[in-house]
């Protein structure tokens, strides 16, 4: 693993930074996914909740403001995701590790109440994981399918989180939804992943999936959860017990039957360039406004061009290497330098030039620079 992996640069770079959201006392705007692919159209999505996460439904194109780079831009149109005739695709990833045992019967429950409450055209997939990772069901419009595929899972033994979130991305790849959603239930502790929670999560952004996470376990890795959710512009939810799981996915559920879908016209249209998004939203009834912000590059296909990605990765591919080539040089020079200064202080008697010094600590700034780029490259 290099400095700054390969994963987490396409990540950023495909669907933008980290996600920053303003919010006010009541009511707070979550930003799922800027799709650029029909530019120079942007389409935004977006859902706005009050305290107690529940769906604040009616906004109008008055309510709602686009800024890009302090700009305001021209009013667009407006409307919730499913009048605008998208459908979902949601895959269900389950964590059936030796920690969830307890929880089995009312996972099962709330996740075939969700998949109830899809529409005809959703689809959904099945994931679930310990040690290994098994694709219970694929995407499909099937719900009935699915329900047989949630009431099926069984306990398992360690667990996979990471490996399993990358393998629950993967489902996407066969659907044209516009509106993917991974839905995680785990306690968050990883104990057998090849991957990383930066490579997953960059990997989501990457795809522009949001990802809810709902916690439940006597050990919670709360930070795990949170921050697969916060940076893929999903929702972090914990649970008290087994108890709480159906109205957790409940609410889930309501949340992206709510979504907005925002469509605007950038006045700089397609240049290759990075700008920052603002969603700012004011509604008439009282709630002290909230607002929510994210870099993009304006291009199209993935989110970015292979010009500029091969740019930005030469650049950071330099950088590693004079990283770890200076730190490994820096490290040899002052080895050298304490090894020519035991030298002068064993053999007193011993005529030792300072040239000799020199080259020795030259010699050892050249290897330890060496060593530096190898243990780079395995890493």
């Amino acid at each position: 693993m290099t400095f700054f992996p390969r994963a987490v640069l396409l990540g950023f770079l495909a669907v933008g930074g980290a996600i920053v959201g303003f919010s006010g006392p009541g009511l707070q705007v979550t930003l799922q996914r800027i799709d650029v692919s029909r530019l120079p159209d942007v389409h935004c999505y977006f859902t706005v909740t009050n305290d107690r996460g529940l769906s604040v439904m009616g906004l109008t194109g008055s309510e709602i403001a686009v800024v890009c780079d302090g700009t305001i831009q021209s009013p667009g149109t407006l409307q919730s995701a499913v009048q605008g005739g998208e459908s979902l695709a949601a895959v269900l990833l389950f964590d059936r590790s030796g920690s969830m045992k307890t929880a089995v019967d009312r996972t099962k429950e709330a996740a075939a109440d969700f998949i109830r409450r899809l529409s005809v055209d959703d689809e959904i997939a099945v994931v679930s994981f310990d040690q290994t990772i098994r694709i219970d069901l694929p995407l499909t419009r099937d719900k009935t399918a699915g329900e047989a595929a949630v009431r099926a899972i069984a306990p398992g033994a360690n667990t996979s989180l990471f490996d399993a979130v990358r393998e629950g991305l993967a489902q996407f790849k066969a659907s044209a939804s516009k509106r993917p959603v991974l839905i995680v239930l785990s306690d968050g502790l990883d104990t057998r992943s090849r991957s990383t929670l930066a490579a997953v999560t960059a990997e989501a952004k990457r795809q522009g999936v949001p990802v809810f996470t709902v916690g439940l376990g006597d050990r919670l890795a709360t930070d795990v959860l949170q921050a697969l959710a916060g940076e893929t512009g999903g929702r972090y939810f914990a649970a008290a017990g087994p108890e709480d799981l159906l109205s957790l996915y409940q609410t889930i559920g309501s949340q992206l039957r709510n979504q907005y879908r925002l469509t605007f016209r950038p006045s700089f249209g397609r240049d290759e360039a990075w700008h920052q998004l603002e969603i700012r939203v004011a509604p008439p009834g009282g709630e002290a406004p909230a607002s929510v912000a994210r870099d993009f590059i304006a291009s199209i296909g993935p989110g970015v061009s292979r010009t500029i990605i091969g740019g930005f990765e030469r650049n950071l591919a330099d950088r590693n290497h004079l990283l770890w080539g200076g730190l490994g040089a820096a490290f040899g020079a002052l080895l050298g330098l304490i090894l020519g200064l035991l030298i002068k202080a064993l053999r007193p008697d011993a005529r030792i030039r300072s040239g000799a010094v020199l080259g020795l600590i030259l010699i050892s700034a050249v290897l330890g620079g060496i060593v530096g780029l190898i243990l780079e490259a395995v890493s």
